[in-house]
């Protein structure tokens, strides 16, 4: 889809887009010329009071650019927190932290489900936006008292479930391509047009990696092949590690194993902008107005979190888990989810040709042990 099949921004977002992109103009000159495009979509997500996440359009939901599984059916969020109050029982704890709650659908589905499992839990939300942190503090008006937000991880070694959904892939990445054998950063320049992309340039970090996930493969990624990595993972995850004496991790997430992502008929990459429903590939198109994405290399994730010192304990496709999860609820939690509405939305998360293969779900663990991850094991795929 061409920049000129979206829909117009009005005149006040349109100069939010224009103040943004005079700011990553700035980095670029700084930068001298270039700078990597993970730089510019750190600034086009995150730039304070401009960035896709930290300004004040509607993101999420049917009147913004997508949607996610707990605003189409309240069965993702009951299954989810039955592996939450699991994984919680194992530890001997009741503390959850939710990494990027969104529009707070889902903090409400695993607090509304706790309290009828009976579990008094310390809920805890990391949000860097402060928008979105207001829109999930009208949303959780109902359990007020119960829900703590944060700035940044605790810095005490915590006993906890940590949940993701949706988090990983706005992750910055680097996007590269392979040129003469070897692969080269793509970057971003900027011109009387506006903002596109650089030539592309060596960076040894970002070589190594991409070595690394050749060698993994056993072959060789082919000239003019493009795609991208995630080289902040293995610091985020560390992080995560530090945080946590014992814990869980549970990520719900769109991605592929790597066999999959590097696939040589993905010569292309899985880079996608969505703009109100409208998904394109062009990210450069209405800057901090829409959302700029990659699906997740879950390989990548296994290996990061192996060595911060995680356990990968499950890893399925979501089809597989919410069949699996909600064939097994007890009446009293699945008598609120037999609407034809709520059977008409777990369609949609459920189906192999809808979001039931897309999207995957990881479980990670550290000093515990606990119960299989439901759903058919895929972990000899990582």
């Amino acid at each position: 889809m061409s920049r000129a099949n979206l829909p117009v921004p009005s005149d006040e977002a349109t100069q939010q887009s224009a103040a943004l992109v005079a700011k990553i103009r700035d980095e670029i000159e700084r930068a001298g010329g270039w700078i990597d495009f993970a730089h510019y979509m750190q600034l086009a997500l995150y730039a304070p009071g401009l960035g896709y996440y930290s300004a004040g359009s509607l993101k999420i939901g049917a009147a913004g650019d997508f949607v996610t599984a707990p605003e189409l059916s309240r069965s993702f969020g009951r299954a989810i927190a039955l592996t939450l109050d699991a994984e919680l029982t194992a530890l001997g704890s009741n503390d959850v932290i939710e990494l990027g709650a969104g529009s707070g659908a889902l903090a409400a589905q695993l607090l509304d489900t706790f309290a009828l499992l009976g579990r008094e839990v310390r809920y805890w939300i990391l949000e860097p936006s402060a928008d979105l942190r207001q829109r999930q503090q009208r949303a959780l008006e109902a359990f007020a008292g119960k829900v703590v937000w944060l700035d940044r991880l605790p810095e005490s070694l915590l006993e906890a479930a940590v949940v993701a959904n949706e988090v990983l892939d706005a992750l910055p990445i680097s996007r590269f391509i392979v040129e003469g054998g070897e692969p080269k950063a793509l970057g971003v320049v900027a011109d009387v047009d506006g903002l596109r992309w650089g030539p592309a340039r060596a960076n040894p970090e970002l070589t190594a990696v991409v070595r690394a996930l050749e060698h993994a493969l056993q072959r060789p990624l082919p000239n003019g092949f493009s795609s991208e990595v995630c080289l902040t993972l293995p610091a985020w995850f560390a992080t995560l590690a530090a945080m946590l004496k014992r814990g869980s991790l549970l990520f719900a997430d769109y991605g592929l194993v790597r066999s999959d992502y590097y696939h040589e008929q993905r010569s292309a990459g899985t880079l996608v902008c969505h703009y109100r429903h409208r998904a394109h590939d062009d990210p450069f198109a209405y800057p901090g107005l829409q959302d700029i994405t990659a699906w997740v290399d879950f390989s990548a994730c296994a290996d990061a979190a192996a060595a911060a010192g995680f356990d990968v304990a499950g890893f399925t496709t979501q089809g597989q888990y919410l069949l699996s999860v909600l064939a097994a609820l007890p009446p009293e939690l699945a008598g609120d989810l037999k609407s034809p509405r709520e059977q008409s939305a777990m369609k949609t998360l459920i189906l192999p040709g809808e979001m039931g293969e897309r999207f995957k779900v990881l479980l990670l663990r550290k000093g515990v042990s606990g119960p299989e991850l439901p759903g058919k094991d895929f972990r000899y795929r990582l």
